[in-house]
Order: C-alpha cells, then sequence, then structure tokens
C-alpha cells in the first residue's frame, strides 16, 4: 500500500532489498502518487494565501491606487497621457518595501530618459514615451522597452470594470489559480527525476563500497524510495520561505537515507528468520 511504502521509503533495508524483485513501474508509480499528494498540500496552502486577492474588496482597493483622472494610451508603441507631466502618484502608506521613495511612479512621456533625471524624481517607476524604468535599489535600476506593446487605453473606469469582472468569476479563478500551482509544484518535482540519474550513479558506487551487489535500475528505484523524505521536507521548506542550509542539501540527505537502506540480502534478515 501507498501509506506503507512511504514509511518503509524513511527506513527499511528489508523493502530496499525488496526492490530487486519488484518492477521499476511500480516504483515509478509511488514517486508520482506522491508528487501528486505534495502538488496538491502545495497547491492547497499557496491557493488559500492567494485566492481572496481576487475578491471584490481587495481589487477594488488595488484599483483606488490608480487616480481617478489620469487615462493612459498606447498607440504605435507610443505613451500619451490626459494630464500635465511629469505627473507625480505619491508613495502609499500601503506599499510597504525595504527601500522608500518619495513617488511610487512619475509620468515623464516629453523628455528622453536620463539617469540625473530619474534620480531627481526619487521614483520607484519612470513611465516615459516608450519605456519604463524600475528602481532597484540605490544607483541600480532597470529599464524596459515598451514600444512593441499593442495599441490600448488604461483608466480608473477600466480597471473597475475588469475588477468586478474578475470578482464575479472569483470561485472560477480559484479554482484556475489552483490547477496552476499543482501544474507548477508538479512540474517542479517531476524535473528532479532527472537528476536521480545522476543520483543513481553515486548510489552505485556505495553499494559497491558497502560490497552489495545491484544494477544501475535497482539504484534509481532506490532512489525514487529514498527521495521521499527530502521531497517531504523541500515542501515545508517551500511553504516556510526557508532556503536549504547549504548547496544539495536535499542530495545529501537522499543519499544518506539510501546508504543506511543498503544491506547485504542475509544481514537484512532477521536473526529468528536466519536460524
Amino acid at each position: 500500500m501507498f501509506i506503507d511504502d512511504i514509511k518503509s521509503s524513511l527506513y527499511d533495508p528489508l523493502f530496499y532489498t525488496s526492490l530487486k524483485g519488484r518492477k521499476l513501474f511500480s516504483s515509478f508509480r509511488y514517486f508520482f502518487s506522491l508528487v501528486a499528494l505534495l502538488a496538491v498540500a502545495l497547491a492547497f496552502v499557496f491557493g488559500v494565501e492567494l485566492a481572496p486577492a481576487f475578491s471584490a474588496e481587495n481589487l477594488r482597493k488595488l484599483v483606488d491606487f490608480y487616480p481617478e483622472e489620469l487615462t493612459i494610451q498606447i498607440k504605435s508603441g507610443a505613451i500619451a497621457t490626459n494630464v500635465s507631466e511629469p505627473y507625480f502618484i505619491k508613495e502609499s502608506a500601503g506599499y510597504r518595501t525595504a527601500v522608500k521613495y518619495g513617488n511610487l511612479a512619475v509620468i515623464d512621456t516629453k523628455n528622453d530618459f536620463s539617469v540625473a533625471t530619474f534620480k531627481s524624481y526619487d521614483t520607484r517607476f519612470l513611465i516615459g514615451k516608450n519605456f519604463i524604468v524600475t528602481a532597484k535599489g540605490p544607483d541600480r535600476f532597470e529599464f524596459n522597452d515598451l514600444s512593441r506593446l499593442p495599441d490600448f487605453s488604461l483608466s480608473q473606469e477600466k480597471l473597475f470594470h475588469w475588477s468586478d469582472l474578475v470578482a464575479k468569476n472569483h470561485l472560477l479563478i480559484s479554482f484556475g489559480l489552483f490547477a496552476l500551482l499543482f501544474l507548477a509544484f508538479f512540474g517542479f518535482f517531476i524535473i528532479k527525476l532527472l537528476g536521480l540519474l545522476i543520483i543513481a550513479l553515486i548510489i552505485l558506487l556505495l553499494a559497491k563500497l558497502k560490497q552489495v551487489s545491484l544494477s544501475y535500475k535497482n539504484c534509481y528505484q532506490i532512489s525514487l524510495h529514498a527521495l521521499t523524505f527530502p521531497l517531504t521536507l523541500q515542501a515545508v521548506f517551500i511553504i516556510a520561505d526557508t532556503a536549504a542550509p547549504f548547496p544539495f542539501f536535499f542530495s545529501v540527505i537522499l543519499l544518506a537515507i539510501a546508504f543506511v537502506n543498503i544491506v547485504n540480502p542475509a544481514d537484512s534478515l532477521p536473526k529468528n528468520a536466519a536460524a
């Protein structure tokens, strides 16, 4: 059973010895089941955290940041507004980041970009005639070309219309968000199958050091099961937003689990069975 395999994958030399008699498909089925379970858990945790952002109340609060009198138009790659420029949007108290600026955004589509002007505006974002510059810290910024954007216009009225549309489909969007999160985490874990190709070679070397006869297929099966605890631990780290203590931390744990579970068949039998 799946639950029994989870327990045995943590520590059970007899179980790991018995993998020689199991098909590789059964180990893949176990791995995909585990990955699906972890992906569901992660998608649920992050989905519950993100879904409220699409509620009508939160969307309207977000749209309120956009100035009522401001309309921005992009036509043929050029930005134009209906207000006097430079136009300043002050930093809101609700916008909390490590670096503070006097302005959240400044719109200046009449002048070419210059570093000196950008610094003088003391702004997080500078919107120019066909570009946007984002402050990344003291004396650091990111320049993005907007000249290839399709034609569109932006106003508070349009934003409220879109927010109401999103709010009406909040439940559907929440399910869609859960599905996207599940696929993202599922894919993130599945990619580890490639890394196991190398891990299996290391396990093969460990088996030779312990004088245990294993094929590369057996070692890959062992890695699929030994990954149970490292994979679960990594999911916990993701939820806790914690980084691994050192590079290849989870691989080291996997190899340690494999090492302690690889034994000679005779040594793995209970003493009363050997008698």
